[in-house]
């Protein structure tokens, strides 16, 4: 057996952690000295020690703990603990990488001013058109793309060949947001689908009428998400020069959608619906 100080060393566990753990009766020495009073500790109590760690780990009081210890809880019920505690701290790390992403953007349109430049964009008249879609509020950017993800998989999957036009976003709503965004994801019909579709998420996808817009403005992105902001920016710089005000939800259209792994692949159509302002007279 091992006295506190080595044993610590193999559990790489702090010392006054281990005397904490034993003076709350959570984890105690193998043995402890009547005489001296030292603490010594065997490798046996190695799995123990790490059951503990890794339910503090999922953020469980110590109190928890040791009624949880009590109920000996299994191995297998830890894992599945610590997996599902994985998947939430890749979703933050994620969340943060792109926090990070955009921020950069950010930094690039203040110190690159003129690139905020209206080359590239052009007014065209969009005609009535056949959407095959489903409208939700998400509450989260990682919902939007789960429920893309969803479109993209199991759509072209009961569609005819060359039935689809390129996966288009429709952002609702009266302003940005990153949070209980309300988002229409579908595809242009070049022919009807007879039936809606339930995903497995349970959103269903049917069929609706894009109705005609005789004046849009459309710039390219390339590029990941982020490369958006200056697009945004430069179709807002046009519309104000222009003396035209929007007159309904963007339209992100997914010419090239992103592949796995390589967002700068993606090429995006972006689209606002304008028109002129009315004069009263």
């Amino acid at each position: 057996m091992f006295r506190i100080g080595e044993f610590s060393k193999i559990a790489q566990t702090a010392v006054s952690q281990l005397r904490y753990y034993d003076q709350i009766g959570l984890f105690q020495p193998a043995h402890t000295d009547e005489s001296t009073g030292y603490r010594y500790y065997s490798t046996i109590q190695l799995p123990e020690l790490n059951r503990i760690i890794a339910l503090k780990e999922l953020g469980i009081s110590l109190e928890q703990i040791k009624m949880m210890v009590l109920k000996d809880v299994s191995v297998q019920e830890i894992q599945g603990m610590l997996l599902l505690r994985k998947a939430q701290i890749e979703q933050t790390v994620q969340e943060q990488v792109n926090r990070l992403k955009i921020i950069e953007a950010r930094l690039k349109e203040v110190e690159q001013p003129e690139s905020l430049n209206t080359d590239g964009i052009i007014l065209k008249r969009m005609p009535e058109q056949p959407f095959y879609s489903t409208r939700k509020v998400m509450q989260n950017l990682f919902d939007t793309i789960h429920l893309v993800t969803e479109m993209r998989e199991y759509v072209p999957a009961i569609a005819e060949k060359n039935q689809l036009g390129p996966l288009t976003i429709i952002l609702h709503g009266d302003a940005f947001s990153i949070e209980n965004v309300d988002v229409e994801v579908g595809f242009p019909l070049k022919s009807e689908i007879d039936s809606p579709l339930l995903l497995p998420g349970g959103n269903e996808v049917k069929e609706r009428i894009l109705q005609s817009e005789e004046s849009v403005i459309s710039t390219i992105r390339v590029g990941a998400f982020e490369n958006g902001y200056e697009k945004y920016a430069q179709l807002g710089r046009w519309i104000e020069k222009s003396d035209f005000q929007i007159s309904g939800p963007a339209k992100e259209i997914f010419i090239k959608p992103p592949s796995q792994g390589n967002p700068e692949d993606c090429v995006c159509e972006i689209q606002f619906p304008v028109t002129r302002p009315t004069t009263l007279i």
